[in-house]
């Protein structure tokens, strides 16, 4: 066994194959580590709001808390809020699982943006308690805050960049091979 084993060892096709085997090894292993480590750094800007301001993220959990309680001050007029809760309920939900596909949370925002809005719009034709009148003022508040965050974000941008830089062949190839994460655009 050894003997038949040492035979191999010194057969040329299978030295130039080992090195092929640890040059592609190698390879992956760096582009997992170098290209993962910066993806993950333009990803983690999306959900860590240490690493820039208008985290999205957070300004997503800000938007469906504020729905939340644009929800309540509904009830309390026997308001149809049923639209603004279940997106605020999916967008929450989605956000919990999201797990680096933001693209699909851009629906989910989008659709608590306007069930939001038309909640709003009904909130400010009702006669509403001053109590009430002043949550409106201030969930509306929050919610144009965290929109204006949003869409003043440079998560996108940073996106992008990163894309046209290490979307191409060969890093494009070798970073699918490798199983590294890409980041998506928040649209």
């Amino acid at each position: 066994m050894r003997q038949s084993l040492f035979k191999l060892f010194n057969r040329r096709w299978f030295a130039v194959l080992l090195c092929i085997a640890g040059v592609v090894a190698s390879t992956l292993l760096n582009t997992r580590v170098g290209l993962g480590g910066k993806s993950d750094d333009v990803i983690d800007r999306f959900y860590d709001s240490r690493l820039g301001d208008n985290c999205i993220s957070t300004q997503l959990s800000n938007l469906y808390k504020a729905t939340t309680g644009l929800t309540a001050i509904a009830g309390h007029y026997s308001l149809d809020s049923s639209a603004a809760n279940q997106a605020s309920e999916r967008l929450e939900t989605a956000l919990l699982n999201s797990d680096g596909k933001v693209s699909a949370l851009y629906a989910d925002y989008q659709a608590l943006l306007e069930a939001a809005d038309e909640l709003i719009a009904r909130l400010d034709l009702a006669s509403l308690s001053k109590r009430d009148a002043e949550s409106l003022e201030l969930y509306s508040t929050t919610i144009g805050d965290a929109r204006e965050a949003i869409e003043g974000s440079d998560y996108n941008a940073r996106v992008r960049e990163f894309l046209r830089a290490n979307n191409r062949f060969p890093t494009g190839g070798l970073a699918a091979f490798a199983g590294v994460r890409m980041p998506e655009l928040f649209q």
